[in-house]
């Protein structure tokens, strides 16, 4: 009876060693293949953030789509500078405050927005070297809006155009990879010669294949009194409404939905 106690005891010592052991073997197998499918879910979601963060960019140059993949690969913000006027507003006013705003909004850190205006035309804007100012910012892409209301009665459209491109070229020297994309100003009512001016910018771009932001399709006929609305009284600056229509292009094109 002793013997056979003995033995059976034995049985059960095996059985439970062996329980034991493919139990433990079960669980090394299941936590060995837990941490390579979390880290597989979580890089397949940071690229499908990134394959729809591109989705965002079609309307962009494709060598700034270029740039901002190489940005989000290296994890690094991808510059995006407005130059130009102080028409446009400021960081916490105009279009391009609800610009920015939507941007940031938008594109999180993966996009670092800046601003630069100066009130001055373009001519005083080269004599002043301000255009090495502009160049040291190395941004991955400007939208730039040449003085073009500054110089209207200042400065001819040939000079202008000269102005445009000492800017263009000093910044593609210094970074050819960069992208630049010109704008105009606002519509100004019933103007006669700045029109015109503006036309000879969108020639400019359209000839030397710059991207060229065509917001004034957005507003009012300048022809018509109804411009007024979206202008302060003096014309000086785009007022509220105005600064909508302008940042609602602008956002248009920067965030395709």
């Amino acid at each position: 009876m002793q013997k056979f106690l003995t033995v059976l005891l034995g049985i059960f010592l095996i059985l439970l060693i062996f329980f034991g052991q493919t139990h433990w073997n079960q669980q090394n197998k299941a936590l060995s293949s837990d941490t390579p499918t979390s880290a597989k879910k979580e890089f397949n979601k940071q690229k499908h953030s990134s394959a729809e963060l591109l989705k965002l960019t079609k309307n962009w140059p494709a060598e700034a789509v270029e740039r901002f993949k190489q940005s989000l690969k290296n994890n690094k913000p991808f510059k995006i500078l407005f130059v130009g006027s102080p028409a446009i507003g400021s960081d916490t006013e105009g279009a391009y405050a609800l610009v920015k705003q939507k941007l940031k909004e938008t594109y999180g850190d993966h996009i670092d927005v800046q601003l630069k205006t100066f009130d001055m035309t373009s001519t005083q804007f080269i004599n002043n070297k301000k255009q090495d100012e502009i160049r040291a910012e190395a941004a991955d892409l400007y939208i730039l809006e040449p003085f073009i209301l500054e110089n209207n009665g200042e400065v001819l459209i040939e000079n202008t155009l000269m102005d445009l491109a000492t800017i263009i070229d000093t910044v593609k020297v210094a970074k050819p990879e960069s992208t630049m994309i010109l704008q105009p100003s606002y519509p100004l009512y019933n103007a006669k010669i700045y029109p015109r001016q503006v036309e000879e910018l969108k020639k400019y771009a359209e000839t030397h294949q710059i991207p060229y932001l065509d917001h004034w399709t957005a507003w009012p006929d300048p022809a018509t009194e109804e411009l007024k609305n979206y202008l302060t009284p003096d014309q000086s600056a785009p007022n509220e409404k105005g600064a909508q229509v302008w940042s609602d292009y602008l956002i248009q094109f920067l965030i395709s939905k």
